[in-house]
């Protein structure tokens, strides 16, 4: 499901995961006054509640596992978002939006 907001000064798309982990991309663009260029931000929000429901250990094991991917410098995968076919067109529609 894909939310767009605007205000004067603030304009914000907001991207949840279909699947219902509450994964959310937030996507925000900042304009403080008309001589400067606008900073965009993407921010990446999850919920601990629903989607972090593991044990302890396996919970340490992942922690560590990511950890040591970090150290030795490899590519790795915090979350996923999961969007349907038929919102698609809705953020690229949003994407276009806030750039304006």
């Amino acid at each position: 499901m894909i939310f767009v907001g605007e205000d004067k000064d603030i304009s914000i798309v907001i991207v949840n995961c279909d699947c219902g982990c509450d994964e959310e991309l937030h996507i925000k663009r900042f304009k403080v006054d008309a001589d400067t260029s606008p900073d965009y931000y993407l921010t990446l929000c999850g919920s601990k509640f629903y989607s972090k429901q593991i044990g302890i250990f396996r919970l340490i094991g992942h922690r560590l596992k990511n950890a040591w991917r970090i150290l030795r410098g490899k590519e790795y995968l915090l979350c996923d978002i999961n969007i349907k076919e038929e919102h698609i067109d809705k953020l690229i529609d949003a994407l276009k939006e806030i750039r304006k």
